[in-house]
């Protein structure tokens, strides 16, 4: 085997689902495979794009990766079950086809995860990238804050998050942008029948891994990097004119119905986050059974996201009350709570703004980490844990 051959059990599977992005997917792969490490696989799932996507994997002609393609269309949610279904490695994280691997940072987590006595999920912070979309040049969304590492523990925060009607359910990990060990995948297969439900598999796995694991490991130093283009869900979150693949997504999933208690007088784009929350809640019932979801939180995380407005909230306040109740008072309070949160979150990113990762963003996402990786350069992969 030579240096850069994964074994057939490879310590790590980057799976990279893809549909009909060919073009950002390019950048996508040279940005995972600029790693010296050979005991990783990635594995490209591409859902029956017609779009020379299957050209564009052959083009990279690495032993490290594998092509595979679904063969009919399919939902995102099966998609990542086809894609994990033939994947090899101990651990695995998910990657957009829009995303990056931070050069070197593979090199990096393969390390530790070797050295990890027992399987642990792996997270790191996030940083976000918007591709160039019309006029708009790209930019640098985020940078995240880099630390020594620690303990998350996960079940506590959790069930926060079902309080809060699925706020911050991206600070708790999944197999997308994190490393999870495919022990605790399978027993969430087990348990349910399969890995991903809902129509947000990582909203799901986000709350689906707490009741397998007690904690997660925060490395503190970013591996993966979240990028966000014109036909992503990513953008649909920011970008009114974006959500239209929010919906063309949703409808994939034919006869889907939401959670019975969410209120079809809202659009599935508000009830898709709370859907997967709730579905989780009543998979793990000895984990979430005690839990009251917060529905009047959910509603304000919804408008905070644009998904739906505060005034046809309260304009249709009536019809969500017949699937679960609605106090417009703790609604607003919640809302309040988002606004400020919002606020903040624009005042950090625009104070952050001015360092040279911010200057004169490359118009690709690859390009974009290799100057996080020279600007930033990862320390030697000791594990203290």
């Amino acid at each position: 085997m030579s240096a850069k051959t994964p074994a057939a059990e490879p310590v790590l599977s980057v799976v990279i689902p893809t549909r009909e992005r060919a073009d950002t997917l390019a950048h996508t792969l040279a940005s995972a495979l600029d790693q010296a490490d050979g005991d990783f696989e990635v594995v490209v799932s591409d859902n029956a794009s017609q779009d020379g996507t299957a050209d564009v994997v052959q083009s990279a002609s690495d032993a490290r990766l594998r092509y595979l393609n679904t063969g009919r269309r399919l939902s995102m949610c099966d998609n990542y079950e086809f894609a994990l279904d033939h994947s090899r490695g101990r651990y695995v994280v998910i990657i957009g086809d829009d995303d990056a691997v931070i050069p070197g940072a593979l090199d990096y987590l393969v390390a530790r995860l070797r050295q990890q006595v027992e399987p642990a999920v792996h997270m790191w912070p996030l940083h976000v990238y918007d591709w160039p979309v019309g006029k708009q040049k790209a930019r640098v969304s985020h940078l995240a804050s880099q630390s020594p590492g620690r303990t998350v523990l996960l079940k506590d925060k959790a069930r926060w998050v079902v309080r809060m009607g699925g706020w911050r359910y991206y600070q708790l990990p999944s197999p997308y942008h994190s490393a999870v060990p495919r022990s605790i995948l399978d027993a969430i297969r087990s348990r349910t029948g399969r890995v991903f439900h809902s129509t947000q598999p990582d909203v799901f796995t986000a709350l689906a891994i707490p009741a397998f694991a007690d904690y997660a490991i925060d490395i503190g130093r970013s591996v993966t990097m979240n990028g966000r283009s014109a036909r992503s869900n990513g953008m649909g979150f920011v970008a009114r004119s974006a959500q239209s693949n929010i919906d063309r997504f949703i409808k994939e999933y034919r006869d889907y119905r939401f959670h019975p208690t969410l209120s079809e007088a809202l659009s599935p784009r508000a009830n898709m986050i709370p859907d997967a929350v709730l579905i989780a809640k009543d998979m793990f019932p000895e984990l979430y059974g005690d839990v009251k979801f917060g529905y009047d939180a959910m509603l304000a995380y919804v408008a905070r996201l644009r998904f739906a407005s505060h005034s046809e909230i309260l304009y249709k306040a009536r019809h969500i009350r017949k699937r679960h109740p609605f106090s417009i008072a703790a609604f607003l309070r919640y809302s309040a709570v988002h606004e400020a949160a919002a606020v903040r979150r624009r005042i950090l990113d625009s104070t952050s703004s001015t360092t040279e990762l911010h200057r004169d963003v490359p118009a690709n996402i690859y390009e974009f980490v290799r100057r996080v990786r020279d600007t930033d350069p990862l320390p030697p992969a000791a594990v203290t844990w």
